[in-house]
């Protein structure tokens, strides 16, 4: 209510201030909504309204006014906020948000001739954020959106404007159409309080994305359904699953025809010649709060103010300037104890005038708590096995840890690998000691078993290639029919054959070039699922994931998973890992979860349609800098890991957390369709495969490398006997105890080398 009585008093005296400038005003929002006009718009909301009024009145000749919806208090959403030309309507957000209702109209959500696919269309609108929102956020400006599971495409439909904060400190823009198509404004950060211009056009093919009367993105857009189910929302979009927009919406408008670059330039450039002139002090809407936080650690303050653009932001600490700390928030590195219990507040001004908000203590804590201990486990003699501590405190941390009280050399992270485990460690103890500048804690020891391995899987042809670049978990795939267990050849994680509502094909020939190994065929939700492990999950190291997949057929309305590492804890809100799926417009495309409700997608369109019946060799890699979809041997995709944020499923092998099952031929929540097809060798990693790895894997081709070192060159191979001549023909005969990698000095004779694998 004080939000709408401090509204309401800048309304009353912008109307004080006399006809001349009232009059002013009409004639330039009078020549502002011409622009829209003259382009034909199906509808036009010049969101004019003033305080009480519950019609947003559609301004265009097809009369398809809104309806305001109140928050439970009535608090929201403020029509009557300065905005372009006049008026604007402010939105709160909040839990239960209030919002402006565009009844649904098949004019407002074209469809194509086909009487299935979406049809073109343009959309518009003005929106001036009040704050960057949480970490992971996305909050809703406009939304012309179907919901989840209903309507003609049981995966939603229609678009929607996102705003969104990956972290918390700063947001961008997202245009969403369904099926998925994200175009991320990632390079155009949003400033708060500024009012920026979104327009959309689709012309049945291809959608671009506007904003500020640019191209931010542009993308074909194949199967866009439209929206034929559910109101339209200005400052909300419930159907989407997300949250409503904080801050307000101005000059929204709809076309059923495609607007030209040109059009949407001049939109923005009378819009940006129309502010409303009146000037409002600046207001503090939420102060900053109280932090505690561990030395070592970020700290960040933040403020939200409303009153006319441009404000300017300045912290002060203890009382005094803070140099560079000129935004709405202050983030800094918190060290104790320089910056124990110190005060923080900051003056907000316009050319209205200025406030001061209220100080906010800092507390910085040195503390440091063991949150999860090392997990016990049970793996077979040769395999790889990990354990993982989970801490929070001050940093920076170390980490040392011990086998039977012995301190291990150079293991220093919060995971500790082993690799080929000998039958000597059975019943060893692991434990580890974590320290920072402050304090020292000891973890409980976690207890390996080893156990012999019951099954030895032949490892030839192909598999030498693999078994070559150590793998944590390799499955050949290759049983006998009726078979029950997929023997992970390089570790300890068998697999299960379920055949649920589907078959399997055992023995089928496989798409491996010169390798005759056979592969399965899985149909109608027939999976391998192999129980959740820390080591086909690294929670903090770089990891790869590889399989061989055929496709047998494509499905235009539906999206089949063909392998996946992912956890939907509470289905949709908590979602861990990844999966690889076969996209409805024909594309494979890469899923990765932040353990939250949104995901970060990768597409192949370098092959583009997907092809039934031919073989695909697909690679995941993270470096824990960036994360590269490879199919065929080629890199066809890419995002960061801070933009993706992505989140491996588990954490430390404790079972009271463990994440979802690793499983072929479907999520492991059973969402969407499994796959359809067959699958060979498929094996996880705890190193990020390099280019020419994968390469060699596509390829079945066992090479020699090359790399200069000083005067001299170094050789590398995964396999085989080194062989040397003083001829390029020979004869060769064996280099006596090399090893990979080994060094060639320069001596001045020609020396030719070979490989031999046989």
């Amino acid at each position: 209510m004080e939000a709408i009585e401090r509204l309401s008093r800048g309304r009353r005296a912008a109307l004080l201030m006399g006809p001349l400038l009232f009059a002013a005003i009409l004639s330039v929002d009078a020549a502002h909504r011409d622009v829209i006009l003259v382009d034909d718009p199906v509808a036009y909301f010049p969101l004019e309204e003033l305080l009480g009024e519950t019609t947003a009145k559609d301004a265009s000749p097809g009369g398809f006014d809104g309806e305001f919806v109140y928050d439970a208090s009535n608090a929201g959403p403020v029509p009557g906020v300065p905005g372009i030309g006049t008026n604007a309507v402010s939105f709160l957000g909040g839990t239960e948000p209030g919002f402006i209702r565009i009844p649904f109209r098949p004019e407002l959500n074209p469809v194509a001739a086909d009487g299935v696919s979406g049809g073109p269309f343009s959309a518009e609108c003005w929106a001036q954020p009040l704050s960057h929102a949480g970490s992971g956020t996305y909050r809703v400006a406009l939304a012309m959106f179907g919901p989840f599971g209903s309507g003609i495409y049981g995966n939603a439909s229609g678009w929607n404007f996102y705003q969104h904060s990956p972290d918390g400190s700063g947001s961008y823009w997202i245009l969403n159409m369904r099926p998925p198509v994200f175009l991320q404004a990632v390079s155009v950060p949003i400033v708060l309080l500024e009012w920026h211009h979104l327009a959309v056009t689709f012309d049945g093919t291809t959608v671009t994305f506007y904003i500020n009367g640019e191209a931010r993105g542009t993308s074909a857009a194949p199967g866009y359904l439209a929206n034929n189910v559910a109101d339209g929302q200005i400052g909300a979009g419930q159907n989407t699953g997300q949250a409503p927009f904080e801050g307000s919406v101005d000059e929204v408008a709809f076309y059923g025809h495609v607007l030209t670059a040109g059009q949407i330039l001049a939109h923005y450039q009378s819009g940006t010649n129309s502010f409303r002139a009146e000037a409002t002090a600046p207001g503090i809407t939420q102060q900053p709060s109280p932090l505690t936080v561990f030395s070592g650690t970020t700290a960040t303050f933040q403020v939200t103010a409303t009153g006319t653009p441009p404000l300017t932001f300045q912290w002060r600490r203890n009382g005094a300037p803070v140099l560079g700390a000129t935004n709405s928030s202050y983030t800094f590195l918190a060290v104790h104890p320089a910056d124990a219990e110190a005060r923080f507040s900051v003056v907000v001004s316009n050319p209205a005038g200025a406030v001061t908000s209220a100080e906010a203590a800092l507390t910085v804590e040195t503390g440091l708590e063991i949150l999860r201990n090392p997990y016990s486990i049970i793996r077979r003699v040769g395999s790889h096995a990990s354990f993982r501590v989970v801490a929070d405190g001050a940093r920076p941390i170390e980490y040392r840890w011990f086998e039977d009280g012995n301190l291990i050399p150079g293991e220093t992270n919060d995971t500790l690998w082993l690799r080929a485990i000998p039958l000597s460690r059975d019943e060893a103890a692991y434990g580890v000691e974590l320290r920072n500048p402050f304090t020292t804690v000891t973890s409980e020891a976690a207890i390996l078993s080893v156990e012999p391995r019951l099954v030895e899987v032949s490892v030839n042809g192909y598999a030498r290639l693999v078994m070559a670049d150590a793998p944590v978990a390799y499955w050949r795939l290759d049983e006998p029919d009726s078979s029950n267990t997929a023997t992970d050849a390089a570790g300890s994680f068998d697999g299960a054959y379920v055949p649920g509502n589907g078959t399997f094909e055992f023995r089928i020939p496989g798409g491996i070039p010169g390798d005759s190994n056979p592969s399965v065929g899985v149909s109608a939700g027939s999976v391998i699922s192999i129980p959740h492990a820390l080591e086909l999950n690294p929670v903090s190291g770089p990891w790869s994931a590889e399989a061989w997949v055929r496709p047998d057929s494509l499905d235009p309305a539906q999206f089949r998973t063909v392998f996946s590492s992912m956890w939907n804890s509470d289905f949709g809100n908590h979602v861990f890992g990844w999966n690889v799926y076969q996209h409805v417009a024909g594309v494979w495309t890469l899923n990765l979860f932040n353990g939250g409700g949104s995901s970060t997608f990768v597409s192949d369109f370098t092959h583009n349609p997907i092809v039934p019946g031919s073989w695909y060799h697909m690679v995941i890699t993270d470096d824990r800098e960036t994360i590269r979809f490879h199919v065929n041997g080629s890199q066809v995709g890419s995002v960061p890991q801070a933009i993706s944020r992505f989140a491996p499923n588990g954490l430390n092998g404790d079972p009271e957390v463990a994440g979802g099952a690793t499983v072929f031929g479907q999520r492991s929540d059973n969402a969407f369709d499994p796959g359809d097809g067959a699958l060979d060798d498929v094996a996880i990693y705890n190193t990020a495969l390099t280019p020419e790895q994968i390469l060699v894997h596509y390829q079945n081709a066992v090479r020699l490398g090359f790399q200069r070192s000083g005067a001299g060159v170094t050789l590398t191979w995964p396999f085989g006997t080194l062989e040397q001549g003083l001829e390029v023909g020979g004869p060769y005969s064996p280099v006596s105890d090399a090893t990979s990698p080994f060094s060639v000095g320069a001596d001045g004779a020609a020396r030719f080398f070979r490989l031999r694998t046989e």
